[in-house]
Formats: C-alpha cells, sequence, structure tokens
C-alpha cells in the first residue's frame, strides 16, 4: 500500500540548484510538484513548464494581488500565503512544503510506503532536519550533523558552540525540519514548519526523527561564495542567531574581514576527522552515499546549468 504525495514550494534559486530540487523529488516518487517562481521571468520555467508532472506559476504583482499581497510584503508572509493556497488547491494525499535546499529522504524504502504506514488519524507527519557539512578529505559520502542537546555540542564545537545558540540545537539552519500534511483538512493554513488552524485547535501530527528512518536533508550553507552572498541579507533577517551575528559584524570591520571570514565558514559547516569522530560518538551524525548532480542528469541531462 502507498500514499500519494505532493511538493510544494516558492523558489528564487539559480537554474541548476532548481532543477536539482525538482529532480530529487520526481526521482523520489512525488505525484506532482507546484513550483511558484519569486522572480516570474525566472529561467527555470522555460525549462520545467513543460513537464507533465510540474506545475509553474510566476509570481506576478497580480499573483500575489489576489492573495492580499504585494511582492515587496515581507517574504515569509508570502511564502505562508502562497504555500496555504497550494495546499487548498490539493484535493488529497500529502503536501510536502519545503525550501530550494531541503531534499526529503526515506533512508530505507520509499516515500510513499513511509506516508501510508502512518495512522489514519496522523494528520501532518514531520521529519528531522540533517544538516550537511563539508567532510574531511577522502570522505566518499555525504555527511550531516543532526540537531543534539546543548552538553552534546559542547563536546562537538568546544568553545566554537556558543555560536550556534542555545535554540538550534547544534545546527546553523533550522532543528524543526519540514512538515507533510495531509490533504483536505479544513481550516488549515501552512507556516515553514508545520501547519496550524485557525481555531487554534492543534493539528495531529506526528514527528519522525532521523533514528526511525526519515531525514529532511538541509543542504545550507555548504558553499562559500554563497553562504558570503546571502551573508548581508541573513544579518537583517535573523538567519543567524544572535552571537553568531555579532562574530560576523565585528568580523566585518577588520582589514582581514574576508579571510576571517572563510575560516569560520569552513568552521561552522565543515568537519574535519576528528570532529566527524565526535559526531559519530555522539551518535549525531549521518552518511548517505547522495548523488544529488547524478540524479539532476538522468532526469534533466547536463545542459541548462545542470552539473
Amino acid at each position: 500500500m502507498t500514499s500519494q504525495w505532493r511538493v510544494g514550494a516558492i523558489l528564487n534559486e539559480p537554474l541548476a540548484d532548481t532543477l536539482r530540487f525538482a529532480a530529487w523529488y520526481l526521482d523520489a516518487g512525488a505525484s506532482g510538484l507546484t513550483l511558484l517562481f519569486d522572480n516570474p521571468e525566472d529561467p527555470a520555467l522555460e525549462v520545467l513548464a513543460s513537464h507533465p508532472s510540474v506545475t509553474c506559476i510566476p509570481c506576478t504583482a497580480e499573483f500575489w494581488a489576489d492573495l492580499g499581497l504585494t511582492p515587496d510584503t515581507r517574504f515569509t508572509k508570502r511564502q505562508n500565503m502562497a504555500l496555504s493556497w497550494v495546499y487548498r488547491s490539493m484535493p488529497d494525499g500529502w503536501l510536502l512544503n519545503v525550501d530550494a535546499d531541503e531534499f526529503l529522504h526515506v533512508i530505507n524504502g520509499a516515500v510513499s510506503s513511509f506516508l501510508a504506514a502512518m495512522p489514519a488519524e496522523t494528520e501532518a507527519v514531520r521529519v528531522e532536519t540533517a544538516e550537511i557539512v563539508v567532510g574531511p578529505a577522502g570522505a566518499t559520502e555525504n555527511i550531516y550533523r543532526l540537531p543534539m542537546e546543548r552538553d552534546v555540542a559542547r563536546r562537538v564545537y568546544g568553545d566554537s558552540a556558543a555560536l550556534f545558540g542555545p535554540r538550534r540545537k547544534g545546527l546553523i539552519g533550522h532543528p524543526q525540519g519540514k512538515s507533510f500534511v495531509r490533504c483536505g483538512l479544513p481550516g488549515v493554513s501552512l507556516r515553514q514548519h508545520w501547519a496550524q488552524r485557525a481555531d487554534g485547535s492543534e493539528i495531529a501530527e506526528r514527528y519522525v526523527p532521523v533514528r526511525e528512518g526519515a531525514a529532511l536533508l538541509h543542504h545550507i550553507g555548504l558553499d562559500y561564495a554563497v553562504w558570503r552572498a546571502k551573508l548581508d541579507w541573513r544579518l537583517v533577517s535573523s538567519g543567524f542567531t544572535v552571537p553568531l551575528t555579532e562574530r560576523i559584524r565585528a568580523m566585518l570591520d577588520l582589514p582581514d574581514a574576508e579571510e576571517r571570514l572563510r575560516t569560520l565558514h569552513a568552521d561552522l559547516h565543515g568537519v574535519d576527522a576528528e570532529r566527524l569522530d565526535r559526531l559519530r560518538a555522539e551518535g549525531v551524525s549521518l552518511e548517505l552515499p547522495i548523488d544529488l548532480d547524478g540524479i539532476t542528469a538522468r532526469r534533466f541531462g547536463k545542459g541548462h546549468g545542470a552539473a
């Protein structure tokens, strides 16, 4: 027995990243993707619009006006409103609400079978985050760190643990994960990590940690150039913890700022052999033979900017 599921996302990414995202979910068995393009002239529209399983929606001023918003409305508000609109258009099955750098993975088996095993009364399934890190030289698999308690973070990261803050559980991004929401629930709207009801009543949610066989693979911060390009935006949008924001702002005023930022990035988003051993010893690592570029090439070829 299997369950039908779809993906909804709002994107504004380089073409190669958008194709990588679409390829992953098509390969994982999604019955459809509804992709909202925050840039209504995104080049991915030309590539993906003709795909039979992909619905592409350019987010024009008219699109936002229909939702009572404008293109200048705060992004998270637009994201939540737009994905709630997508959710209400889905008659059945499940909708997974994710960002372009998030790849839902069932470790042994198919996503559809994973969802079919959920009790009928389950209205949402939230899957724990696994955050990618740059591994030591010679690593042959993708390495991910898992959310961890503060004492574990201190043992793994030493003095750098303070930069992760008390709430992100040893991650730079979010530890909350992302959710599949059963379609057709009345009075439901979507937020970034979960669904909520207008009347405040609780959603019947099942939380699935990585150790139970599923992970939201978060490919955040892996490339320094991309991380650096988004730095100013994250500094003003609460993208980092307060201690990390303060550390970065202090660095930006120094003559060797770029060198310091590179060192900081390597510390936050990489693990040497010793740190990897500590992650393993604490049980907060996941290593997977994931080949995103290979999946993308199979789905879309090596053109269009895909690797």
